[in-house]
């Protein structure tokens, strides 16, 4: 269980099959359950999961063709990658800062500091990036590290300012991050390496070319189920309030 407080309302998310305990809250969150919440609307969600049981060579097997050409080429290119299980406070500033940029470029909400900070404080954060040749960083990963499974939450670059030839290798980047984040969480006895969602409908462009890049690597997909669930008449009138919000503008409000 995760508790924190954004605009003195008091939030609780409870993750995968973990079971509710009493606390106080306003908000209680389900997220990634294997079945429909009892007594409340459940939303859909689908994700992409690769097995790490299997050895290093038999996960790199089923990677893309054309991805495992990608990995293999990044390591020409003089990239440094970092793994933190631990961030300290100072690295997530750097993380917020740099994806709160991405954020705007792409338009859409700026990340939930208060969420992701007690993420860190609960330690089930995790943070990765990669830096150029030239020190400068050009990709951020962020992971919910709980029970056997590491699930991205946050990606990160600046492609879309960036010419072409800096795009594609921000992109090679990438590719490389993802798979030193695997063979990490592999190293360190996780189960899992969760893509953190996956786009199951047919109409929005940007999310099928998503799905394309993490179908790139192998995996299963896994469908699963959210809910919210108000705890008191603040917590409805903030669940009814975010619904309006989203509507109006969602860079605004992020829960």
């Amino acid at each position: 269980m995760i508790t924190y407080e954004k605009a003195h309302v008091r939030v609780a998310e409870f993750f995968f099959d973990e079971q509710e305990s009493r606390t106080p809250a306003d908000i209680v969150r389900y997220q990634f359950r294997p079945d429909p919440v009892k007594g409340c609307e459940s939303s859909d969600f689908h994700t992409l999961c690769l097995d790490l049981a299997c050895d290093a060579d038999t996960i790199l097997s089923k990677i893309h063709k054309e991805t495992r050409y990608e990995i293999r080429r990044a390591g020409k290119d003089n990239f440094a990658c970092e793994y933190h299980s631990h961030p300290d406070a100072a690295l997530a500033e750097e993380f917020f800062g740099f994806y709160d940029r991405f954020a705007d470029i792409k338009n859409v909400p700026r990340v939930n500091r208060t969420r992701i900070s007690a993420f860190r404080r609960h330690d089930v954060l995790d943070l990765s990036r990669v830096r150029g040749a030239d020190g400068r960083v050009l990709v951020w990963h962020a992971y919910l590290r709980m029970r056997n499974c590491a699930r991205l939450i946050h990606s990160a670059s600046h492609f879309r300012v960036a010419d072409k030839l800096e795009a594609t290798m921000m992109g090679r980047a990438n590719r490389y991050l993802h798979w030193m984040d695997i063979l990490h969480c592999k190293e360190t006895g996780l189960g899992v390496y969760d893509f953190g969602g996956w786009y199951a409908g047919q109409t929005d462009v940007e999310k099928l070319k998503i799905n394309h890049f993490k179908e790139s690597f192998g995996g299963e997909r896994v469908h699963q189920y959210n809910a919210d669930r108000s705890n008191s008449l603040m917590g409805a009138a903030a669940l009814g309030a975010r619904v309006a919000m989203r509507l109006l503008d969602r860079r605004k409000w992020n829960w």
